[in-house]
């Protein structure tokens, strides 16, 4: 969609699936980790925070944050929570103020929740907006939903370096087709380095996964082990991408176990980028092609277990663990792998691609 003027705009049916995925992680990161960092206490940043809602009164990040960190199973640990948000457009930053201020009055908030709104840039406030209110005494999770080339790897690295952090990243299909046409200058700023510059020498089919693999490689360097990347397509066929990094394997599976929950909200479909077949499906009606391709290629490889498939099915595709087992059946049911070694469970079973058959 194109960039808005205004204070409020509607909302699109890619921000609806978003928030719904927001929300159903962070009602699980809150009480997680309000139970895990009481004595340091856990920090929401949103670097691009917006009014606080659209014109038709939906609520957005900075609301949802609110009311997930206010509910009884957060605040009965007695955790600092701090929520901070950054907003460059300063009519956007007084709407949000005033809702959060009618609508949850500081007087009634607790001793513990601290909230702070800063007016500016992102990557110029960030640092000191987190460490006025002592965020880098804890975790931090940052939510980084821009317009375009706004967030900074500057930003991403410094939330890496902080100890059981994340951030969720966005970005519009576009963004990714403007550098890969090269009418972005500031590549060096949202990359980290001048790589994505390779993009010039490539077939057009390939620049859009060349810049989504480097971007999701520059988490991994940025300090995040496991980053997960999905597009989600609205019926127009209008694409938005998603990174999640985090430090947390348990993490990966509350985020799968949210983006599995949306129930194909406003007609959105789902596509894991590093499919090579680029197939799209409705969370549900889900194909699972894909998770079936990704095994194959596995066991062309090795013998596998099943508990290192289904670990790298959480941690490399769109898919959850819970999605193997059923795939695993079907390809010994079309004698396509076979299984070599039994364990004590099924997780301890191994299994290989089976010989070819003529009958």
């Amino acid at each position: 969609m194109a960039v808005p003027t205004g204070i409020l705009w509607e909302r699109d049916p890619h921000t609806a699936a978003k928030h719904t995925l927001l929300r159903r992680y962070m009602s699980a990161w809150f009480p997680i980790m309000a139970k895990q960092f009481r004595e340091v206490g856990i920090t929401f940043f949103d670097g691009f925070a917006g009014p606080g809602e659209y014109e038709n009164a939906q609520d957005s990040s900075p609301v949802i944050a609110m009311e997930q960190a206010l509910r009884s199973e957060v605040t009965r640990w007695g955790t600092q929570t701090r929520l901070v948000f950054v907003e460059d457009h300063h009519g956007r930053a007084d709407h949000l103020q005033d809702l959060l201020d009618a609508r949850y009055p500081p007087s009634t908030r607790p001793a513990g929740l601290a909230m702070s709104l800063h007016r500016g840039k992102c990557s110029d406030l960030f640092e000191r907006a987190i460490a006025e209110v002592g965020g880098w005494d804890g975790p931090v999770f940052a939510n980084l939903d821009g317009w375009g080339v706004d967030t900074d790897y500057a930003v991403v690295q410094r939330i890496a370096q902080q100890r059981s952090s994340e951030v969720l990243i966005t970005f519009e299909d576009q963004f990714f087709i403007r550098f890969a046409n090269g009418e972005q200058q500031a590549g060096e700023r949202v990359f980290g380095h001048s790589d994505w510059r390779h993009v010039d020498r490539l077939p057009t089919a390939e620049k859009k996964p060349f810049l989504l693999n480097l971007y999701r490689k520059g988490l991994h360097s940025a300090g995040f082990p496991y980053v997960l990347t999905f597009e989600m397509i609205d019926e127009g066929g209008h694409s938005l991408h998603l990174f999640f990094g985090t430090t947390s394997k348990v993490a990966v599976q509350k985020f799968k176990d949210g983006l599995w929950e949306v129930d194909g909200v406003s007609g959105q479909r789902f596509r894991d980028p590093r499919d090579p077949n680029q197939m799209s499906f409705d969370i549900l009606h889900p194909d699972f092609t894909p998770l079936e391709s990704r095994i194959l290629e596995l066991l062309s490889g090795r013998d596998y277990s099943m508990a290192e498939l289904c670990e790298d099915a959480l941690l490399e595709t769109i898919y959850k663990e819970t999605h193997v087992k059923p795939v695993v059946d079907q390809l010994l049911l079309q004698r396509k792998v076979e299984q070599v070694r039994t364990g004590r469970s099924y997780a301890d079973r191994v299994f290989r691609l089976a010989a070819e058959q003529l009958f």
